[in-house]
């Protein structure tokens, strides 16, 4: 084989390679995409992998290809739930006050209480299925790193290796999930988000203080 043949045969081995992998991001957006409709309609108990793979328009093996079983493309659905739950919460534009923006970005999280997915699947079933450890795994981390981050910028002369630091954050973490999971198991979360916001306001301004007096 001469070399002009072997450089002709790897553009399209590597134009087709891309255009699977293009293909099956595809096919596996259309499953997750397909599968939160399904199990925000049905329930994840009854909601049946025929019905995904219809409304996904792909075939039984296409979806066992991605997912293992119904219970792992739970599990990417609550993933990718909590990607864009976490998104959001990142201002779009640089604030100039560092607490307003650490404030507005806490506050924030309240808001996706609202949201159809976030409260029935990532806060109600999610636990029931996956398991509560579970579910705050797949995000406390970058949560985490986010307050960490926040926490600091509120206060130059914290550091993200501090242990004050790594404490606040894991507390406020448990804080805003609790308090989501209040709104979430309310029967009206509209009536009760101001006294709920009220209470983390609190906790809020005990975390300022050392900031300020600083």
């Amino acid at each position: 084989m001469s070399e002009k043949t072997g450089l002709v045969k790897t553009g399209p081995e590597k134009s087709g390679t891309t255009g699977r992998i293009r293909d099956a991001e595809r096919t596996r957006e259309a499953l997750l995409d397909a599968a939160l409709e399904v199990f925000l309609r049905d329930g994840y108990a009854t909601a049946a992998t025929e019905e995904i793979v219809a409304v996904a328009g792909v075939t039984r093996g296409a979806l066992y290809h991605h997912f293992a079983n119904k219970r792992d493309l739970f599990r990417g659905v609550i993933m990718r739930i909590q990607k864009e739950a976490e998104e959001s919460l990142v201002p779009e534009e640089p604030v100039d006050d560092p607490w307003e923006g650490f404030t507005a970005a806490v506050l924030a999280s309240l808001d996706a209480v609202y949201d159809q997915a976030t409260r029935r699947l990532l806060l109600i079933e999610a636990p029931a299925v996956l398991g509560w450890a579970e579910v705050r795994e797949t995000h406390r981390n970058s949560s985490l790193r986010s307050l960490e981050r926040m926490l600091v910028a509120v206060d130059p002369e914290e550091t993200e290796s501090s242990i004050r630091t790594s404490v606040l954050a894991h507390l406020l973490v448990a804080a805003v999930e609790e308090a989501m999971l209040y709104l979430a198991h309310s029967d009206d979360p509209a009536r009760d988000r101001p006294q709920v916001q009220a209470q983390l306001l609190k906790i809020l301004a005990v975390v300022r203080k050392p900031a300020v007096s600083a």
